[in-house]
C-alpha cells in the first residue's frame, strides 16, 4: 500500500524526535537504522515506503540497497520519482546522487554490517538527525500523533510567549489545558 501524500507531509513535517517520541509511546524504542550516514547534511528530508528492488520502487518509495559497494541507477531514480535511497554499503556513485538532488543515506566503508532491519511496505524516514523505520501498518497513526504533539508544543510556546504560565499545561491530558488547546485550535483553523 503506498504512502498517503498527507502522512508523508506530516512525517517530514515533525521530525525525527517527534517520530521517535511517538514511537515511544508504543513502546517501541529501538526503529532507528544506525550507522547509517546522510551522503549531506543539507539533504532534503525524506518518507516513503520501502522497495528492495528498483522495478518495485514506485514514485515516493525508497530504495533499500543491501549489496556490498554499490551504485545506484541515479537517471531512473530522478525519472521514477523516488523519495530517496538507503545503502547499507557505501555508494561508489555518492557525488552523482548528491547532485541530482536524491536524498540518501550509506553505511560508511567498514567492516560488513547486518542486514537492515527493515521489510517491503516498511515506511523509512529521515532528516539531518537519522533515519527510521516505521512499520507499514502504524506510519498514519505514527504521522498523526507526531503532528498533534508539535501542534501542542506549538500551542504551549505561545501560551508562554504571550505571558502565561506552564502550570497546567505542561501535562496535555489536564481538562484545562485540553479546553485550552481545543479553543486554541479553533482560533487558528487547525
Amino acid at each position: 500500500m503506498a504512502l498517503a501524500q498527507a502522512t508523508r507531509d506530516k512525517l517530514i513535517s515533525v521530525g525525527t524526535a517527534r517520530i521517535a517520541a511517538a514511537f515511544a509511546k508504543h513502546g517501541l524504542r529501538h526503529q532507528s537504522l544506525t550507522g547509517l550516514r546522510p551522503l549531506s547534511p543539507f539533504q532534503d528530508a525524506l518518507a516513503g515506503e520501502v522497495a528492495t528492488a528498483i522495478d518495485a520502487c514506485p514514485p515516493g518509495g525508497v530504495l533499500a540497497m543491501e549489496s556490498s559497494v554499490t551504485s545506484a541507477p541515479v537517471a531512473l531514480l530522478t525519472r521514477r520519482k523516488v523519495a530517496g535511497i538507503v545503502s547499507n554499503s557505501p555508494l561508489r556513485n555518492a557525488a552523482e546522487i548528491a547532485r541530482a538532488g536524491l536524498p540518501a543515506w550509506q553505511r560508511p566503508s567498514g567492516p560488513a554490517a547486518k542486514p537492515l532491519p527493515i521489510e517491503a511496505g516498511d515506511v523509512l524516514f529521515g532528516d539531518r538527525a537519522g533515519l527510521i523505520v516505521i512499520p507499514a501498518n502504524l506510519a498514519d497513526q505514527i504521522a498523526e500523533e507526531a503532528a498533534e504533539a508539535m501542534a501542542y508544543e506549538e500551542f504551549v510556546a505561545e501560551q508562554v510567549s504571550s505571558g502565561g504560565g506552564v502550570y497546567g499545561l505542561h501535562i496535555p491530558s489536564g481538562e484545562n489545558a485540553r479546553r485550552a488547546f481545543a479553543a486554541w485550535r479553533r482560533m487558528k483553523g487547525r
